[in-house]
Protein backbone atom coordinates (compact mmCIF):
# COMPACT_ATOMS: atom_id res chain seq x y z
CA UNK A 1 0.00 0.00 0.00
CA UNK A 2 3.02 1.77 0.45
CA UNK A 3 2.25 3.28 -3.47
CA UNK A 4 -1.10 4.97 -2.25
CA UNK A 5 -1.34 8.22 -0.41
CA UNK A 6 -3.79 8.25 2.79
CA UNK A 7 -5.99 10.69 0.22
CA UNK A 8 -5.95 7.59 -2.58
CA UNK A 9 -7.07 5.23 0.38
CA UNK A 10 -9.80 7.64 1.54
CA UNK A 11 -10.61 8.05 -1.84
CA UNK A 12 -10.86 4.22 -2.41
CA UNK A 13 -12.61 3.42 0.98
CA UNK A 14 -15.47 6.25 0.35
CA UNK A 15 -15.71 4.35 -3.62
CA UNK A 16 -16.28 0.81 -1.81
CA UNK A 17 -18.95 2.32 0.49
CA UNK A 18 -20.49 3.64 -2.22
CA UNK A 19 -20.16 0.45 -4.47
CA UNK A 20 -21.49 -1.55 -1.55
CA UNK A 21 -24.68 0.38 -1.15
CA UNK A 22 -25.39 0.77 -4.33
CA UNK A 23 -25.16 -3.29 -4.28
CA UNK A 24 -27.58 -3.63 -1.24
CA UNK A 25 -30.18 -1.60 -2.75
CA UNK A 26 -30.01 -3.93 -5.78
CA UNK A 27 -30.40 -7.15 -3.83
CA UNK A 28 -33.30 -5.60 -1.99
CA UNK A 29 -34.78 -4.37 -4.88
CA UNK A 30 -34.44 -7.45 -6.33
CA UNK A 31 -35.40 -9.44 -3.40
CA UNK A 32 -38.52 -7.44 -3.34
CA UNK A 33 -39.69 -8.15 -7.12
CA UNK A 34 -39.00 -11.98 -6.27
CA UNK A 35 -41.46 -11.55 -3.43
CA UNK A 36 -43.99 -9.91 -5.72
CA UNK A 37 -43.34 -12.25 -8.32
CA UNK A 38 -44.16 -15.05 -6.41
CA UNK A 39 -47.45 -13.53 -5.05
CA UNK A 40 -50.29 -15.99 -6.63
CA UNK A 41 -51.94 -14.20 -9.11
CA UNK A 42 -55.51 -15.07 -8.62
CA UNK A 43 -57.45 -12.68 -10.66
CA UNK A 44 -55.34 -14.56 -14.06
CA UNK A 45 -55.94 -17.49 -15.75
CA UNK A 46 -52.62 -18.72 -16.21
CA UNK A 47 -51.32 -21.09 -19.65
CA UNK A 48 -48.26 -23.26 -18.92
CA UNK A 49 -46.77 -20.87 -21.03
CA UNK A 50 -47.43 -18.15 -18.74
CA UNK A 51 -46.07 -20.10 -16.07
CA UNK A 52 -42.59 -21.22 -17.84
CA UNK A 53 -42.09 -17.71 -18.71
CA UNK A 54 -42.93 -16.61 -14.57
CA UNK A 55 -40.10 -19.29 -13.82
CA UNK A 56 -37.97 -17.84 -16.31
CA UNK A 57 -38.08 -14.38 -14.69
CA UNK A 58 -37.57 -16.26 -11.35
CA UNK A 59 -34.37 -17.93 -12.38
CA UNK A 60 -32.83 -14.83 -14.44
CA UNK A 61 -34.21 -12.50 -10.85
CA UNK A 62 -32.24 -15.01 -8.65
CA UNK A 63 -29.16 -15.21 -11.10
CA UNK A 64 -29.04 -11.61 -11.01
CA UNK A 65 -29.36 -11.38 -6.70
CA UNK A 66 -26.50 -14.53 -7.06
CA UNK A 67 -24.59 -12.08 -8.98
CA UNK A 68 -24.81 -8.82 -6.56
CA UNK A 69 -23.91 -11.15 -3.68
CA UNK A 70 -20.67 -12.32 -5.37
CA UNK A 71 -19.94 -8.86 -6.13
CA UNK A 72 -20.96 -7.70 -2.67
CA UNK A 73 -18.48 -10.51 -1.39
CA UNK A 74 -15.80 -8.63 -3.45
CA UNK A 75 -16.01 -5.23 -2.16
CA UNK A 76 -16.04 -6.63 1.49
CA UNK A 77 -12.77 -8.66 0.72
CA UNK A 78 -11.47 -5.51 -0.73
CA UNK A 79 -12.26 -3.62 2.55
CA UNK A 80 -10.87 -6.30 4.81
CA UNK A 81 -7.92 -6.06 2.54
CA UNK A 82 -7.38 -2.52 3.17
CA UNK A 83 -7.76 -2.46 7.10
CA UNK A 84 -4.94 -5.66 6.75
CA UNK A 85 -3.09 -3.65 5.46
CA UNK A 86 -2.51 -5.79 2.14
CA UNK A 87 -5.02 -3.68 0.20
CA UNK A 88 -3.44 -2.69 -3.56
CA UNK A 89 -0.53 -6.09 -3.34
CA UNK A 90 -1.47 -8.31 -6.25
CA UNK A 91 -2.79 -11.76 -5.02
CA UNK A 92 -0.42 -13.09 -7.51
CA UNK A 93 2.70 -11.49 -7.84
CA UNK A 94 2.72 -9.60 -4.78
CA UNK A 95 3.71 -6.47 -6.88
CA UNK A 96 1.83 -3.69 -6.29
CA UNK A 97 -1.37 -2.90 -8.34
CA UNK A 98 -1.63 0.44 -10.34
CA UNK A 99 -3.29 3.10 -8.72
CA UNK A 100 -4.99 4.10 -11.49
CA UNK A 101 -6.35 0.28 -11.99
CA UNK A 102 -7.56 0.32 -8.53
CA UNK A 103 -9.25 3.84 -9.24
CA UNK A 104 -10.92 2.02 -11.65
CA UNK A 105 -11.48 -0.88 -10.44
CA UNK A 106 -11.30 -0.62 -6.40
CA UNK A 107 -11.57 -4.44 -5.82
CA UNK A 108 -9.11 -5.88 -7.89
CA UNK A 109 -6.80 -8.34 -6.61
CA UNK A 110 -4.39 -8.38 -9.51
CA UNK A 111 -2.12 -5.81 -11.46
CA UNK A 112 -2.99 -6.03 -15.11
CA UNK A 113 -0.16 -8.22 -16.09
CA UNK A 114 -1.69 -10.92 -13.73
CA UNK A 115 -5.02 -10.48 -14.76
CA UNK A 116 -4.75 -11.06 -18.43
CA UNK A 117 -2.62 -14.15 -17.43
CA UNK A 118 -5.59 -15.17 -15.38
CA UNK A 119 -7.88 -14.38 -18.40
CA UNK A 120 -6.22 -16.15 -20.82
CA UNK A 121 -6.24 -19.78 -18.63
CA UNK A 122 -9.83 -19.25 -18.10
CA UNK A 123 -10.78 -19.24 -21.74
CA UNK A 124 -8.46 -21.70 -22.71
Amino acid sequence: MKHLTSADLNALAAQLQAMKHSVLDEIRDTAADVEIDLQPQDHEVQSHADEAEAERLGDVRFAEIEIDRARLRDIEQAEQRMSDGRYGICADCGEAIARERLLAQPIAIRCAACQATAELRLHR
